[in-house]
């Protein structure tokens, strides 16, 4: 039958699980270093007391956006992700456009991570004795990063995994020190979830921290193409991911708040910026456990950098292959299924832009890691505007979703369109810099969609639909090879296709052979795929086996 079909094929897929995408896409959020680096900018600049209420709003908007998220990547399994539902919904003019300003963004995030890994290993093995340059630690970095990212998904998934644990249970031993120390009273206090806490006028400011805190969890869909059960396991994973930053956050706030007092909380977020979070943690958990978290904080910094890393390398690889960049971006390894002539590029650029920035001798943190950590994160909620208006576009044009998972959809589209001018308008105090230049750089975004969708224009006529040609069936008057009973066309049906990096798989059921040839064609001219074989329920054995 088809699905004996089905499950044969699928046993040569990579076999990225849920927990290990769960573990990719936490990790690109940074969690302890969130916390560490923004959360004293909610608390000082922002609505202070009220900070956990914007972690809860934000948490809503990025749920809501998540179900369409979620029920996209049900329909189209892709390395490209947000290129490929903005591709789907708003045309490949805007597609394609919004492919290069992801890689923008990416890029211009992992450069912002190498260096402030290097910078903030070098503040913490200052103290324990070792004085070397933020460049030699940045380098080992980048070394490390390029080593992971050349091999299987699966060795970078278990070691952030590892990672992402340790700064769970760091975080937990602060939450579980202060709730002893002073009780559960006044370690959460309530005075934080009333509206006039929350609704001051900083929440703007706490929003616009907020939202950032989440970018990566959209990354979730980038690794389709490498996982065991994408249908299954890329929904999951996002709303795991949204869920699971959304408390983490919020109870880190929360207790945060407590243990300093909401009343005096603007005041000494104001006073001590990057250093509140491990003066509060010394206080209460002990001096030995606060050097334990400066080392984690820096392996916070290396896996939310190996991740967006993984995100930029793949983007490069799905342009690579559909023409959008040079074809030899677009291949996998041959035995890892790896991009790893993408990952590669990603390491050289990243040398490229770190080695001629120390050399200058500038003070990283100070002139220049902010505003592209700043940039990349306002990059990327941008295009998370943009693909939920494309999900939106999409799920209404196509149908079959219900009622409640269309209206999610709406109010993630209103209230990201809401984040995307919260960051943009406050996007000095991200970046750490009151330079009007600086303020200015979220234009570059908006700009750059033009000249790059007159780009894919140029395209269309340079780059050949599909990279390799399609064998059609020997019958003249069938597109494909089919087996099964084309007479009775309803049914299961299923696609039997190899991808451009010469992998054999197959897609999930069809419930007509309608709906399987147009999928088909979508794959072939869309995707590069070579389309072996349509399987109908009704193909003979001896054909199936």
């Amino acid at each position: 039958m088809a699905n004996s079909s089905i499950s044969q094929a699928v046993e040569g897929r990579a076999s990225l699980s849920t927990p290990r995408i769960v573990f990719l896409v936490i990790a690109a959020a940074a969690p302890l270093a969130s916390m560490i680096g923004n959360l004293p900018i909610a608390l000082g600049l922002g609505n202070g007391a009220g900070t956990p209420g914007a972690f809860a709003i934000a948490g809503v908007i990025l749920l809501c956006f998540a179900v369409g998220y979620a029920a996209m990547s049900r329909r189209i399994v892709a390395t490209g992700a947000f290129y490929t539902y903005i591709s789907e919904g708003l045309g490949p003019t805007l597609g394609v456009s919004s492919a290069y300003t992801a890689l923008l963004a990416y890029l211009a995030f992992t450069f912002g991570l190498a260096a402030f890994f290097g910078y903030f290993t070098g503040l913490v093995l200052d103290q324990a004795g070792l004085h070397l340059p933020w460049l030699a630690y940045a380098v080992t970095g980048i070394g490390i990063v390029a080593v992971l990212g050349y091999r299987s998904i699966d060795l970078s998934s278990a070691i952030l995994g590892a990672l992402m644990i340790g700064e769970v249970i760091i975080l937990a031993i602060f939450d579980i020190a202060v709730i002893h120390a002073k009780g559960f009273s006044l370690a959460l206090p309530t005075s934080v979830w009333t509206p006039h806490a929350v609704f001051t006028p900083g929440l703007g400011v706490s929003l616009m921290v907020a939202f950032t805190c989440f970018v990566g969890f959209e990354s979730a869909a980038l690794y389709g193409e490498e996982a065991r059960d994408p249908k299954r396991s890329i929904p999951i994973a996002t709303y795991t991911a949204v869920i699971s930053i959304a408390v983490f956050y919020l109870f880190t706030a929360w207790v945060t708040i407590g243990a300093i007092e909401p009343d005096a909380i603007a005041a000494r977020a104001n006073k001590e910026t990057g250093e509140l979070m491990f003066n509060i943690f010394s206080r209460y958990s002990g001096e030995v456990l606060t050097d334990i978290m400066g080392v984690f904080v820096c392996f916070s910094i290396l896996a939310s950098y190996l991740a967006i890393h993984n995100a930029a390398s793949r983007y490069i690889f799905a342009l690579g292959r559909e023409w959008l960049l040079l074809p030899w971006f677009g291949a996998a390894h041959p035995k890892s299924g790896a991009p790893h002539r993408a990952s590669l590029t990603v390491s050289a650029m990243t040398l490229i832009a770190v080695i001629p920035f120390a050399l200058t001798g500038l003070d990283p943190f100070k002139a220049g890691v902010p505003v592209l950590i700043g940039l990349g994160s306002f990059g990327i909620i941008f295009l998370q505007t943009f693909a939920a208006l494309a999900i939106l576009a999409y799920l209404h044009r196509h149908g079959g979703e219900p009622s409640w998972v269309m209206v999610a959809t709406w109010l993630g589209a209103i209230g990201l369109i809401g984040a995307t001018i919260f960051v943009g308008v406050y996007f000095n105090f991200l970046a750490t810099s009151n330079a009007f230049l600086v303020g200015l750089l979220p234009l570059v975004f908006p700009l750059v969609v033009v000249p790059f969708a007159a780009l894919s224009v140029l395209l269309k006529f340079v780059r050949p639909k599909s990279s390799s040609p399609v064998q059609r069936a020997t019958d003249a008057d069938s597109e494909f090879l089919i087996r099964g009973d084309a007479d009775g066309a309803a049914g299961a049906w299923i696609v039997r296709y190899r991808d451009v990096a010469g992998r054999e798989i197959t897609s999930e059921i069809k419930p007509s052979l309608a709906r399987a040839m147009a999928d088909a064609r979508d794959l072939r001219d869309k995707r590069g795929a070579e389309i072996l074989e349509l399987v109908g329920r009704a193909a003979p054995a001896t054909e199936r086996a």
